[in-house]
């Protein structure tokens, strides 16, 4: 974290208007188990799904190449017609975790 952003969290409040907009995706690669985690903005990255009701989002999530692996880990989501709700996945080249899951494998801890 930067200087820029310790003053934004002191005087700017919470953010909660930015990160509203955001869904955070997580992610195993299939190949070498790194957890991975990618960010969607949902006011525009996604696109009007073939059915015209819902919107789709398509990231393609790589790790860090520590583990020389580099496969990608392809995921398509669908939302809901407000984009609030994720109502179907896919992913290839690996599987969806949870946020517990990936702050689990990554060591990471909350205050």
């Amino acid at each position: 974290m930067g200087f820029l952003d310790a003053l934004r969290r002191v005087f700017g409040g919470s953010g909660s208007g930015v990160e509203s907009n955001v869904y955070w995706v997580y992610a195993r690669c299939g190949r070498c188990g790194e957890p991975l985690r990618g960010r969607v903005n949902l006011l525009s990255e996604p696109s009007r799904a073939e059915d015209g009701e819902t919107w789709v989002v398509r990231k393609g999530l790589m790790g860090s190449g520590a583990q020389r692996c580099f496969q990608t880990v392809d995921v398509t989501l669908w939302f809901d017609a407000r984009k609030q709700k994720m109502i179907n996945s896919e992913v290839s080249g690996g599987k969806l975790i949870t946020e517990e899951e990936y702050d689990e494998l990554t060591g990471v801890l909350h205050a």
